[in-house]
């Protein structure tokens, strides 16, 4: 019972927060980008929540996962090893947009946004978005981890947060449930201290912790950290 009260406050609420803020964006009284700017200072004390709960592309990639389960698609998830040099792509599409060298067409919010507010949408565009949403079937948020450059910027910024996600090492029975619940595939059950700059603010690793020893709460300071860091 006590699992279930927990996943309902957290996955739930977060749920609705979604398809909250989805139906006033097409409906037109507010913007992802509006959003975004507003809570940018946040960043620095709590993380990158606007990715896990705000974002239109991200929330829809997640629900097609959620889909997909229900339809018992293949599930890909990329092994660790892979993961962690692969992560690094939507790095370097941000750097490289710094430069002025455009991926206009990966802009998945962008493109989204265009289509809600009903304006016609070029075919390259289209087809991106069309393939990120059939990939998200079997992936979840393939965007957003390796292509979303305003994810990169945004996660970058979070590095240096006040809160995020612990684990209580004397306690975690090791079961990794939490690294397999988190969409962005950090591995949080070899980590003490959450501070990856792909974490998303989703607390899908605190629902899934069968023993709660997966909180949010206050970051020591990364020095106190040590090679428990992440």
């Amino acid at each position: 019972m006590k699992k279930f009260r927990k996943i309902k406050w957290l996955q739930v609420l977060r749920f609705l927060v979604q398809a909250l803020f989805l139906a006033l964006c097409i409906v037109g009284v507010i913007s992802s980008k509006q959003v975004s700017e507003w809570l940018l200072p946040t960043i620095l004390l709590f993380g990158v929540f606007f990715c896990g709960w705000v974002c239109l592309f991200g929330t829809l990639q997640e629900w097609a996962y959620k889909l997909g389960r229900l339809l018992h698609l293949p599930v890909i998830r990329v092994p660790q090893k892979v993961q962690q040099y692969l992560q690094l792509t939507r790095y370097i599409f941000y750097f490289l947009s710094m430069l002025g060298i455009s991926f206009a067409v990966l802009h998945g919010t962008r493109s989204l946004g265009t289509l809600l507010k009903g304006k016609e949408l070029a075919t390259a565009f289209l087809v991106v978005l069309i393939l990120f949403f059939v990939a998200s079937l079997f992936f979840n948020r393939p965007f957003c981890n390796y292509f979303c450059v305003g994810g990169a910027k945004r996660g970058m910024l979070s590095v240096m947060r006040v809160f995020g996600i612990r684990r209580d090492t004397s306690r975690c029975g090791n079961c990794g449930l939490c690294t397999k619940a988190c969409p962005m595939n950090i591995d949080v059950a070899n980590t003490e201290f959450v501070r990856h700059p792909n974490c998303i603010g989703c607390l899908s690793c605190i629902s899934a912790c069968p023993k709660d020893c997966v909180t949010y709460r206050n970051m020591p300071a990364p020095k106190q950290q040590g090679k428990k860091a992440s």
